[in-house]
Order: C-alpha cells, then sequence, then structure tokens
C-alpha cells in the first residue's frame, strides 16, 4: 500500500482504539504502528531508550505516545482496519465504473454477499451524507 492511499481512510469508521492513536501520533505514524505490533499488546515505557518503538516512530511521535500512555499496556489495532476500507473503496468504485458483483468477489475473493454488503455500505454513506 502506499501510504498517500491514507489520505483516503475515514477515521470516523475506524476502531475508538485507533482514532485515538491516530490523534496522538498522526494517521502514518498509526499506520506504521499497527504494520509492526498489530494484533498485540505493547507495553509504553516512561522512558523513549527502553523500547523498541523507536524503530518504527520518529523521536516527536514516540514522544507524544509515551506522554499520553506511558507506563500502559495498549493493545495495538491490526493493520486490517486500514487495509478494509481501502479495499472497500475500491470496490465501490469499480461497482459504479459497472463491474459485476460475481467480477468483483472473483477479483478480490470475497462472497457475493460481502460484495453486496460493501457496496450497500456506500448507499448508507451517500443517504447519511444527503441534507
Amino acid at each position: 500500500m502506499d501510504l498517500r492511499d491514507l489520505k483516503r481512510i475515514d477515521t470516523q469508521q475506524l476502531p475508538h482504539s485507533l482514532q485515538m492513536l491516530i490523534e496522538c501520533l498522526g494517521i502514518e505514524n498509526a499506520y506504521n504502528l499497527t504494520c509492526a505490533f498489530g494484533g498485540r499488546p505493547k507495553y509504553i515505557p516512561k522512558h523513549r531508550e527502553r523500547t523498541a518503538l523507536a524503530q518504527v516512530l520518529p523521536e516527536a511521535a514516540l514522544d507524544a505516545l509515551i506522554q499520553r500512555f506511558a507506563g500502559m499496556a495498549l493493545e495495538i489495532p491490526k493493520v486490517d482496519h486500514f487495509l478494509r476500507q481501502l479495499r472497500n473503496q475500491q470496490i465501490q468504485q469499480e461497482s459504479a465504473e459497472g463491474l459485476s458483483r460475481s467480477m468483483l468477489a472473483n477479483k478480490y475473493g470475497l462472497s457475493l454477499r460481502q460484495i453486496g454488503n460493501i457496496r450497500r455500505q456506500e448507499s448508507c454513506v451517500q443517504a447519511n451524507l444527503a441534507p
């Protein structure tokens, strides 16, 4: 995935724990953190010298993480949350361009029902945005 794709992420649709990390670190650093440690608990030390997080996060981001969560073990969300949202956006775009449900299901390895649900999600989002 290209980091420029992160600009397309709707953070409001991500889990609250991931929204908190994005608020603290920024979306790119939160993405890198989920790539490195997603799905596992990670202890946030009080001092930056005591963690491998320095290999993943720039100093300023690590300092912000320590300031907010020092002494806690955070359950780092899986990177799947980012990837799924981008995949679903791609499916919705290709559907709008005329690809059939069966073609999309084959392309993405999903069931016809899953494709239908993804297509309906877009309809619900559009309906909620309408005045």
